[in-house]
């Protein structure tokens, strides 16, 4: 019992010392204006166009796909849509629970604007393969293979044909994996662009983890299987857009194989000392990157993008960073303005390199 107290009164400690934290640390980034739509974006008027949705479906299924063995012999599912003539490519590295399929949007809009894109499902989600008994389990046991698995994925597919000009395009969790990628490996990419990263988790998040992780993955604490009626636009913490909310459920409907439930504590303990890595190597980064943090930012810990990137300037990197205004975690699904915003950015700043 007095064990258990100890425990209660660190945790009521921790969340007000995380309270007290959140409270006391803004980001200080520029924020993006509102800009015309002139790299042609997708618009919602133009997803309320059965025609029109309905090229992106047919430009999507046109894509070249398979498996490859990433590290230990899980089957990593890619698609590529190589332009016939472009030498710039775009290699997109995605969140946690996504896929492909939620990105049809964004690559037929890339694609449209001169650049092969290359993405694939991260090992533990989408359509490639589980490392847990149940498939709805977030899990990883070595975070490095996430990295391992995209720089195959680099040196295997997309640098064999030969691009001139080569760039990242990183979300969520997919922004630990890319940014470790060019700590790791600064000459690969020409620019990187990062959308909400997750380069930290709320306080006390990381700090309690450990107590409760256990030898078996289990689902942390308010974490649970896909559920269908829980994916209700009303109350979400991911977009403003109810159409890019409503499209991007309907497509893990179609495709439920590629559904992924809630994190395990291992996911997060794992992530957790991710970060501390991240920190640790910003000296090594040789690759421009430019970062976008959400105002309206609950899913991941906007302000270590303030820490990240105030680092990252000290040590004289070549990086920018933006506060989107308005905006919620899930930037490139966002409403048209935040969307058309941050996408322009993107553009803008890769044409400089």
């Amino acid at each position: 019992m007095k064990k258990l107290k100890l425990h209660s009164t660190y945790f009521k400690y921790a969340c007000l010392l995380s309270l007290s934290i959140l409270f006391s640390c803004n980001r200080h980034f520029s924020r993006l204006l509102k800009e015309e739509n002139k790299y042609n974006l997708t618009t919602e008027i133009d997803l309320n166009d059965q025609n029109y949705t309905k090229k992106i479906e047919e430009f999507y299924n046109s894509g070249k796909d398979g498996f490859f063995n990433g590290k230990e012999d899980v089957q990593i599912y890619y698609r590529i849509f190589e332009q016939p003539s472009s030498k710039r490519a775009i290699l997109i590295s995605s969140g946690r629970t996504e896929a492909a399929i939620k990105y049809k949007e964004l690559i037929f809009d890339l694609y449209n604007n001169g650049y092969s894109i290359y993405i694939h499902d991260h090992r533990g989600q989408g359509l490639s393969g589980r490392m847990t008994e149940n498939p709805e389990m977030g899990y990883i046991d070595t975070f490095q293979f996430y990295i391992d698995d995209m720089k195959y994925f680099y040196d295997y597919y997309l640098k064999p044909n030969g691009y001139n000009k080569t760039y990242l395009l990183a979300h969520s969790m997919g922004g630990a994996i890319g940014m470790t990628y060019i700590e790791q490996n600064p000459n690969d990419f020409t620019a990187a662009a990062f959308s909400s990263p997750m380069l930290g988790l709320k306080p006390p998040i990381c700090s309690i983890v450990k107590v409760l992780d256990g030898d078996k993955p289990k689902y942390a604490i308010g974490e649970s299987e896909y559920k269908d009626d829980k994916t209700t636009f009303k109350g979400n913490t991911l977009t403003g857009s109810e159409l890019r909310y409503d499209r991007m459920i309907d497509a893990f409907a179609k495709v439920p194989n590629a559904r992924l439930g809630g994190a395990t504590y291992t996911w997060i303990d794992k992530s957790c000392q991710q970060f501390k890595y991240l920190f640790t190597n910003i000296d090594k980064i040789n690759t421009p990157f430019i970062l976008f943090s959400a105002e309206n930012e609950q899913i991941v810990y906007p302000f270590a993008h303030q820490k990240f990137v105030s680092a990252a300037e000290k040590l004289g990197k070549d990086c920018m960073a933006y506060e989107v205004e308005n905006a919620q975690h899930e930037l490139l699904i966002e409403k048209d303005e935040q969307r058309i915003e941050t996408i322009n950015e993107i553009l803008v700043f890769y044409s400089k390199y």
